[in-house]
């Protein structure tokens, strides 16, 4: 199996290629976006996972389910889609291991700015900055990444709208990252 495959073959774009599947899915109009996207999926998962093997299930698990999402989707901009799909689907895949395997980077959201990184050592200290949360972002954080639920799954089970389980995920996330590098800044 090829994961690494330039994105030639076809001179029709994404948007052609979907609009296409949605009228009558050709299998092999899948093979195309296959063709351009496993090498991205295989290197945003590896950037995730970190594992070779686990990165090569997760392109092979992200289009088993793609001609399902195309028919469910209304997608203008595949790449930056099956992008964000990759990664909730490697966050997903490490929150039900073992409390997020072995890198906090994965819930925090490491940004190319801030280069300093987590040790393994601050893993511990993970579960202390959760209880340091908002109880709102505490509950949502919990269901969304240990639970695994969905968004809308947190949003049926909390009582809050999809906006605010958003909003409190992405805040929960950010103030995680304060308090870990906190943490961090305070051991040098």
């Amino acid at each position: 199996m090829q994961f690494l495959k330039s994105g030639k073959g076809t001179s029709k774009n994404d948007v052609e290629i979907i609009s296409a599947y949605r009228k009558n899915q050709d299998p092999d109009l899948i093979g195309m976006l296959f063709d351009r996207y496993s090498h991205l999926i295989f290197a945003v998962s590896m950037k995730y996972l970190k594992n070779e093997e686990n990165s090569k299930d997760a392109v092979l698990k992200i289009f088993e389910k793609l001609p399902r999402d195309l028919m469910a989707y209304d997608i203008q901009n595949f790449s930056a889609w099956i992008h964000t799909v990759t990664k909730n689907y490697c966050f997903k895949a490490l929150s039900s291991t073992k409390y997020f395997s072995s890198n906090i980077e994965q819930l925090v959201d490491k940004t190319e700015e801030d280069d300093r990184g987590f040790e393994a050592e601050y893993l511990p200290h993970l579960e202390k900055a959760i209880e340091q949360l908002k109880n709102e972002q505490k509950i949502c954080i919990d269901l969304f990444y240990m639970k695994n639920m969905s968004y809308q799954e947190v949003s049926d089970k909390t009582g809050f709208n999809m906006n605010q389980v958003k909003s409190f995920i992405q805040n929960g996330k950010r103030n995680l990252k304060i308090i870990l590098m906190k943490k961090i800044d305070d051991k040098k």
